[in-house]
């Protein structure tokens, strides 16, 4: 759904698919996407800014709009509105989005932060609508079953990998893990997941909590997302979870679910994120691990490795969680 749209909003973008100078005053580019185009703050004369975004995944030509239209719509308004949009028809390399310009965002992934996200999740993990069927059934990532034969299909190579931090699993160990993995795979129901919830997607804006890009949409068990709010880490946004904030976070989750009639055996539910936080994790460190040894990697060295040591740290608290606590 577009609200607030400007009938001048298709003046702003040129037939290229770029900001029309001769109509915008100010641009400020605010990151680039994975083939190089700028999603920007812009101005026009009326001094009002919006956010421009080109389409910066050819992966996800529509995605975002069809998102707008049919998900966000039926969401509270925890997310930016979509002013205007170019053409369907039009080819992907040209294709735009204008956003309301929220102002700056700031990215704290503070412990208030992450529990008023883990409310607001509950309540998108509880709604459905039958056109969403069209959602796909996987995100950017493998989906944890495929991550977890990674892991099994390389014995040598992970095992080698947890010697490195000083840990290790034994055979009954991964046995267990692919129970639990297996059982949440077939016990949860499939939702509605943002799909990529880390810190840099969730923002503060005058007290109001903010999550953009949603273009990673799909349909997974409420895992996917819960893992990504809480252990997912990020070269540009280092945070620091302890167990006892990433139990809190799951309990007032599941606190939620309660509020919207879902019930969750909440000791299977814990077991069953522990095992995922620990397969994720470690599917996460080798995919690090090949982003440092790539010379054309955009992360600088420093962030990856602080990114490497989040998830290490995440790796130890799970492990220790479900198998000595």
């Amino acid at each position: 759904m577009m609200v607030g749209m400007n009938e001048y909003a298709h003046d702003w973008v040129t037939a290229e698919g770029t900001l029309n100078e001769q109509f915008i005053t100010s641009r400020q580019q605010l990151y680039k996407g994975m083939n190089g185009k700028y999603v920007e703050r812009f101005t026009v004369h009326t001094g009002k800014s919006y956010i421009f975004k080109p389409l910066t995944n050819l992966g996800q030509h529509g995605r975002e709009r069809w998102i707008s239209r049919h998900v966000l719509s039926v969401l509270p308004s925890i997310y930016p509105q979509l002013i205007a949009s170019s053409n369907e028809e039009i080819a992907p390399e040209q294709s735009w989005l204008i956003y309301e310009d929220l102002g700056p965002l700031v990215h704290q992934s503070q412990e208030t932060e992450m529990l008023s996200a883990a409310v607001h999740m509950a309540q998108w993990h509880t709604l459905w609508a039958p056109r969403w069927d069209e959602l796909p059934r996987v995100g950017q990532k493998p989906p944890i079953g495929n991550m977890l034969e990674d892991l099994l299909g390389a014995k040598e190579s992970t095992g080698d990998l947890l010697s490195k931090l000083g840990m290790t699993l034994s055979a009954s160990c991964w046995d267990e893990i692919t129970t639990l993995i297996q059982t949440a795979e077939t016990e949860l129901p499939l939702v509605l997941c943002h799909g990529d919830l880390h810190p840099g997607n969730m923002a503060d804006v005058n007290g109001r909590l903010v999550i953009i890009d949603w273009e990673h949409a799909h349909l997974n068990t409420p895992l996917w997302d819960l893992y990504h709010l809480i252990d997912l880490s990020h070269p540009l946004f280092p945070r620091h979870v302890t167990s006892q904030l990433r139990d809190r976070v799951v309990q007032v989750y599941l606190d939620g679910l309660e509020g919207f009639a879902r019930k969750v055996k909440r000791v299977s539910f814990k077991r069953w994120y522990e095992a995922y936080a620990i397969v994720f994790s470690l599917w996460m460190l080798r995919l690090i691990d090949s982003d440092l040894k790539n010379p054309d990697c955009v992360w600088p060295e420093e962030q990856l490795r602080n990114q490497w040591n989040e998830t290490v740290g995440t790796l130890g608290q799970c492990m220790k969680q479900l198998f000595t606590e």
